[in-house]
């Protein structure tokens, strides 16, 4: 049985509480493991996606295709239009960035760390000023936006610190 025929995750591409207290009744059933300690793991990108868009403006008003916030210029590798595209698009590298942001065309959106990680750089102005990447001088706090002017101010503290404790802990 696959997860879209299970009656509680009518949406598979959509993180749902539902969901998860299925697989792992699934995986419990099944034997596994795997799956059961990667959803006791901690809080996943599937959670942080779901808190992300129920923000009053969030990640796929820009970032999707045909989004109204979308303009010229505009990071174009990042589509947050569904949770598994935005979880694969956040593993490639900056791309369509013009003018000053131009700079970091080429570098990936996700770093080894919070602290190298573009995307954190984006909306935490501490990781920002701070930023740096060997190899690409002109890829630093005066060459990323900041992104939290789009969404009308800074993440919630909690959601940003789950933000950069899963790229710390590989983005898995």
């Amino acid at each position: 049985m696959t997860l879209s025929r299970l009656s509680v995750c009518p949406r598979p591409d959509r993180f749902n509480p539902s969901c998860v207290t299925a697989l792992l009744g699934a995986a419990l059933a099944l034997g596994c493991g795997d799956t059961l300690d990667a959803l006791e793991s901690g809080d996943t990108f599937g959670g942080i996606y779901e808190r992300i868009e129920a923000l009053p403006t969030t990640c796929s008003d820009c970032h999707a295709p045909g989004a109204q916030g979308q303009v010229a210029g505009i990071e174009g590798t990042q589509d947050w239009s569904t949770r598994d595209t935005a979880y694969t698009t956040l593993r490639g590298d900056a791309s369509d960035l013009i003018g000053n942001f131009a700079g970091c065309n080429g570098v990936p959106l996700l770093g080894e760390s919070a602290e190298t990680s573009l995307l954190i750089a984006s909306l935490d102005e501490t990781v920002r000023v701070n930023f740096t990447v060997p190899g690409n001088a002109d890829c630093n706090a005066d060459a990323i936006s900041d992104q939290t002017a789009k969404l009308g101010g800074p993440l919630p503290d909690d959601l940003l610190q789950d933000l950069k404790d899963w790229v710390d802990s590989g983005a898995p």
